[in-house]
Parts: structure tokens; sequence; C-alpha cells
């Protein structure tokens, strides 16, 4: 049991003499490094200086290439908002065709319901996209939305007198022109 006793003292002692080493060399170690730190710093502190002109220059081309930046952010949102209407006209575009045979077999005397059932499906899609109509019958004729076919008269008020084929637009954007017979006032 002593020698027991004996081991535990030894230990304590160790152990302290340990701590009070590694206290040392900590201490001796943040001083030198304080010390270096202090020697880093004094050198490494220079004072740079630059011409007025010079400055302005680099602070108008920071300015310019931020705005730049700013451009290049909102130009690629509209790219990216034209891109998702061009794909969204190119498959309306596509139906337009069969919104014509509806209306084609709309205009028969007996018209199946189902038909009409499908016709005004049909509308509600295109409304749900905000397709709108040309303006048609009795609107001015507008040759950037409609299209002649025929012209009657001898006026200078040119006036859409029939529509052969209706024409569709997707927030102002023209889908389709009208196919139009024009009558001159």
């Amino acid at each position: 049991m002593s020698k027991d006793v004996n081991d535990s003292e030894n230990l304590e002692t160790s152990e302290e003499t340990s701590e009070e080493t590694s206290e040392e060399t900590s201490e001796e170690t943040s001083e030198e490094t304080s010390e270096e730190t202090s020697e880093e710093t004094s050198e490494d502190i220079t004072v740079h200086t630059v011409p007025l002109e010079q400055y302005e220059k680099m602070k108008d081309d920071y300015l310019r290439l931020a705005a730049d930046f700013d451009n290049y952010k909102k130009r690629a949102e509209k790219e990216k908002s034209m891109s998702a209407v061009t794909s969204l006209s190119m498959i309306i575009s596509s139906l337009l065709p069969l919104i014509d045979n509806f209306e084609i077999a709309m205009a028969q005397e007996e018209t199946p319901g189902e038909i009409s059932a499908l016709y005004k499906m049909a509308q509600a899609f295109l409304d749900t996209f905000n397709v709108k109509e040309v303006p048609g019958k009795g609107a001015p004729f507008d040759p950037s939305y409609h299209e002649a076919v025929e012209k009657s008269g001898d006026g200078e008020k040119e006036i859409v007198g029939e529509v052969l084929r209706k024409g569709y637009q997707i927030d102002s954007r023209l889908l389709r022109p009208a196919m139009v017979k024009v009558h001159s006032e």
C-alpha cells in the first residue's frame, strides 16, 4: 500500500512540473509572437498614395463595371421572360387551327353539345394565358394586326369589313394576323 501512495505522489509532482513547464513555454511563446507581430506590422505598414486623377479613373471604371453588371442582370431577366413568352406563343400558335375548326363546326346548324363544350374549354385555355383576339369587323384597318385579302371602295378611311380568319395576340405580341376584307370609305 505504501508503494501505491508513493506512486500517486510522484504522479502529482510530475503533473505539477509539466503544468509549470507548459505555462512557462506558453508565456515565452506569446512574448515572442507579440514581438514578431509588432515588428511585422511596423514593416508592413507602408502608405500607398494614388494620384487624384488615377483614383478618379479607378472610381469611374468601377462605377461603369457595376452599371454594366446591373444592365447584364436586367437583360438576362428580360431574355428569360421573353423565352417563356416565345415558348408559350409557339404552343398556342399550333393550337389556333384547332380553334378555327371549332368555329367552323360551331357555325353549322346542328352542332353537337360536345363540340360546343370543347370549344368553350379551348376558349378558357386561351383566356388563361391572356390570349386576345385582334380587333375585327368595324375596326380601323391596321397592317400590323390585319392581313388584307381583298379591298373594296375608293375612300381614304380603311375599315375591316369582314373577318375571314381571326387573329390573336398575347400580351400585345401578335401570334397571328387576322385575315380580313377591307372596305374604304
